[in-house]
């Protein structure tokens, strides 16, 4: 899966390929056009192992999950089991990938940024406590975990860019002219360090830009970010997200303190996070 979301977001990058700035390229055959025939061989081999891990729950029929569903309503959706099968690892590919990213950025956050950790920690105790790990319920009653997850997601969005759409028709937008067929990225990191809506700090990490003077969430129902997209295409998993987030952070800072590691003479050797960092780079793709 790893290698399956690293091909398809080299593919989506903004001039990746030569033919994205001279369409006629297109037209010329697969001997000449490099980027078609990796993105058949990709094909391939992908939906071979989609269709393995598919099958498997086809033949044997002894789950409940998404593929059973697919399983079981074949006649209704009119899908092809290779359809089927793409769907259920474009599902697990989309969530696998961003769920990873943005908890290696929350576990890099807790070593740069130490005294969020302690107040996390400090509120896990006064909550939860220490004879038992965290659970879903208790969730609610920890604000500041919920507005960490919020907070590394706004500051580092596992897809910056976003995804890339399709315009419908002909559309104006400021002044521009935006013919129909155009790709369009909407800049989420951009969106997310705006100065308008998070303040003169909005490039740096702070998870109390989520909280009120009382110290809880200043609204439950708001992303506080733009990573999940917004309009009717936002992110259809994002309170699975969510969810699964706030339980792992939770968890993770329950049961461990995150700390950095020290070169021979004791110094603190902290990962460099900045734009365009080798190790922010390995994230991001």
């Amino acid at each position: 899966m790893d290698d399956m979301m690293a091909r398809i977001i080299t593919a989506v990058l903004p001039g990746g390929h030569l033919v994205e700035a001279f369409p006629i390229l297109d037209f010329l055959p697969d001997v000449v056009a490099k980027w078609r025939r990796e993105a058949k061989e990709d094909f391939r081999r992908f939906t071979a192992k989609f269709e393995q891990l598919y099958f498997r729950i086809k033949n044997n029929h002894a789950s409940s999950s998404l593929c059973a569903n697919l399983v079981d309503n074949e006649t209704h959706h009119g899908m092809s089991d290779i359809e089927s099968a793409w769907v259920a690892g474009a599902l697990y590919g989309a969530g696998q990938e961003t769920s990873t990213s943005t908890l290696q950025w929350f576990l890099y956050s807790m070593l740069l940024f130490p005294e969020t950790q302690t107040r996390a920690q400090e509120e896990l105790d006064r909550v939860v406590g220490r004879s038992r790990p965290p659970s879903f319920p208790d969730i609610k009653h920890l604000p500041y975990i919920q507005a960490l997850v919020k907070e590394v997601l706004r500051w580092k969005p596992p897809a910056p860019l976003g995804i890339p759409h399709a315009v419908t028709e002909d559309d104006y937008y400021d002044g521009y002219f935006i013919p129909k067929g155009s790709v369009i990225f909407a800049n989420v990191l951009s969106l997310n360090r705006d100065p308008e809506i998070y303040g003169p700090d909005a490039a740096q990490f702070r998870p109390d830009r989520h909280l009120n003077e009382k110290g809880f969430l200043k609204n439950a129902n708001d992303d506080g970010h733009f990573t999940f997209g917004f309009g009717h295409r936002q992110c259809v998993g994002r309170h699975f997200a969510d969810n699964f987030l706030s339980i792992a952070f939770a968890t993770i800072l329950w049961a461990i303190r995150i700390e950095p590691i020290t070169d021979a003479f004791g110094n603190v050797i902290l990962p460099d996070t900045t734009e365009g960092s080798e190790m922010a780079k390995n994230l991001v793709m």
